[in-house]
């Protein structure tokens, strides 16, 4: 299976799941999307994965290259791609097959629960799974043919699944140590941290990371294998 990965920015990757790829056999290829000036052919790649990113779905103005990354998705989707959606990618994921993002009620960041369950991430305890967030946006409409699973008191839909083996989520599980710690590095990122909880908030959100982080591999891995799965089914035929 050959996997195109959608970065937004060099520091923000597949992180914990690279491993995942090399381990399971799969070829990955990453394109950065602001970089990108022509959009690779559909018959190249078998699988796509979006990942995160800065910037907002409707800031299509600041970033033009939005309006042809959506356009991408949706005929990846439509041609019957597996998809894996992570935070911006998951927002994306519902603009490109008709459903709607907007600004969220309330930032989400940190070591956060959610609950429900569905094929995306199987049922977790009665008081839920905890995932990492760190979103100001969300999905409010979900698309037709969709169909939400988990959620947060502050985020109705943290999990779409749709047709052959399409699957996204609102939260970050590819991020380990070394992943928060590149994203640390992108510019002015520390500053807003400390901004939205005060100067030692930025080391205290890697202190709580760090803590959980074989919780954080468990979910990931739970994540990739149930994608994994229904992705080579659909390949399949």
């Amino acid at each position: 299976m050959r996997v195109l990965i959608v970065q937004h920015d060099e520091g923000v990757h597949a992180g914990r799941f690279r491993g995942l790829f090399a381990a399971n056999g799969l070829g990955t290829t990453a394109i950065i999307a602001p970089e990108v000036t022509e959009w690779p052919a559909q018959d190249s790649f078998d699988a796509l994965w979006v990942m995160g990113g800065a910037m907002q779905v409707w800031e299509t103005q600041a970033y033009p290259w939005l309006t042809s990354e959506i356009a991408f998705i949706a005929d990846a989707v439509n041609a019957g791609k597996p998809y894996f959606g992570i935070c911006f990618g998951h927002q994306l994921l519902a603009a490109a097959c008709g459903g709607q993002v907007g600004a969220a009620r309330s930032r989400e960041l940190g070591l956060l629960p959610i609950t429900g369950g569905d094929a995306v991430l199987g049922a977790g305890a009665e008081d839920g799974r905890e995932v990492f967030q760190w979103h100001s946006a969300e999905v409010s409409v979900v698309p037709p043919r969709f169909r939400a699973g988990w959620s947060s008191p502050l985020c109705a839909h943290q999990t779409l699944q749709g047709p052959r083996g399409v699957f996204s989520v609102q939260f970050h599980p590819e991020v380990d140590l070394t992943t928060l710690q590149d994203w640390y590095a992108i510019p002015g990122v520390t500053d807003d941290l400390a901004a939205m909880g005060g100067p030692d908030f930025p080391d205290r959100l890697i202190a709580d990371f760090t803590t959980r982080a074989g919780q954080q591999d468990a979910l990931a891995a739970e994540l990739f294998d149930n994608w994994l799965r229904a992705a080579r089914t659909t390949i399949a035929g």
